[in-house]
């Protein structure tokens, strides 16, 4: 099939004949390949439509110029940004260097790959773009928990109903205890920062990946999925996750850095809450998806069946909203130190 589909690649086509190809290490959504030194070929997972690439192009253009390093996509020979066989969208970017952290990476992986986010951020303040594609409501919390109940009531019988259901009350109990923050500012966000999309040297970020996910937000959705993802100790799907104090500050330390010559009071005040909302937001969509069998990323090697894998979720993003709610005063002392005032 990549034969096939480089073939409006010459370039490309030329290094995949050679028999420089290997798939990617990593990744739940797209199917991804590396060929050669300077390619990575895609497959798009169905949720994105090809139009995406229009919005890579125009605002991938401006992080670049800005500093920022990301991939850059390679028109095929016809000058589209992809092409479509069988069904798929395909494209090619340019290859960066480096590699993702090791595990959850280190205390300096962690700052760097908040530094780089406040100069996307920053490149992109004051940017005025109608999104070509877009995944809406994806930060809408309400609208979550919404589903989780829909589900909890169109499967009493399922075999994890009895599980479910206890745990879905203790997550709408724990969303209702979240305080709201004030209306902030909309920003263009990456959409999924999580260290798996940082490529680093060492600790210096090397690249920032899969710009699929690009669109509208707040900060404290944004940070919040970043700083739930950098400071858990443990990943989505272990038990008794905790949420690190050290690593929430070397966050904010690097994130400040780069963003403080525009990012607003408000927007820095939210940041001890920020992560609480999100894995509260994660563990909704996690329990939902236990019963409704529907994520379509598990691990038979952890867990049974889809259900049981996404109940592990929801169960882990639990536990960490609520460690993180328990450590609200020690984040909210370090946030003071960073940004007295």
């Amino acid at each position: 099939m990549l034969d096939a589909v480089l073939q409006a690649w010459p370039e490309v086509a030329a290094d995949l004949s050679s028999g420089a190809v290997a798939p990617a290490p990593g990744g739940l959504i797209n199917a991804t390949w590396l060929v050669g030194r300077r390619w990575v070929v895609q497959r798009l997972h169905p949720i994105f439509a090809g139009e995406v690439c229009l919005d890579i192009a125009a605002l991938g253009a401006r992080l670049a110029a800005a500093g920022v390093p990301v991939p850059a996509l390679v028109p095929a020979s016809s000058g589209a940004l992809w092409v479509e066989r069988d069904g798929a969208v395909w494209r090619v970017q340019t290859r960066l260097p480096g590699a993702n952290a090791a595990g959850a990476g280190t205390l300096g992986q962690v700052r760097a790959a908040a530094a780089a986010l406040g100069r996307f951020h920053g490149a992109l303040v004051g940017v005025d773009h109608a999104f070509a594609f877009s995944r809406l409501g994806i930060h809408d919390t309400p609208a979550h928990l919404a589903r989780l109940a829909e589900a909890v009531a169109a499967h009493p019988t399922h075999r994890l109903a009895a599980r479910v259901a206890p745990l879905a009350a203790a997550i709408a109990a724990a969303w209702e205890a979240w305080e709201q923050p004030p209306a902030l500012p909309r920003r263009v966000g990456h959409g999924d920062p999580k260290l798996a999309n940082f490529l680093f040297e060492g600790d210096a970020v090397s690249g920032v990946i899969d710009l699929d996910t690009m669109g509208w937000t707040t900060l404290d959705a944004e940070l919040g999925d970043a700083l739930r993802s950098w400071c858990s100790s443990t990943d989505e799907s272990a038990a008794a996750p905790r949420f690190s104090v050290e690593r929430f500050t070397a966050a904010v330390a690097g994130y400040l850095a780069t963003a403080r010559g525009w990012v607003t009071p408000a927007e820095i005040a939210v940041l001890p809450r920020a992560a609480e909302r999100v894995a509260l937001e994660l563990a909704s969509r996690f329990a939902a998806d236990a019963l409704n069998e529907a994520y379509f990323g598990w691990d038979p090697a952890l867990a049974p069946g889809r259900g049981e894998h996404n109940l592990m979720r929801a169960e882990n993003q639990l536990a960490l909203a609520r460690d993180a709610r328990a450590r609200r005063g020690d984040l909210e002392a370090a946030l003071s130190q960073l940004s007295p005032g």
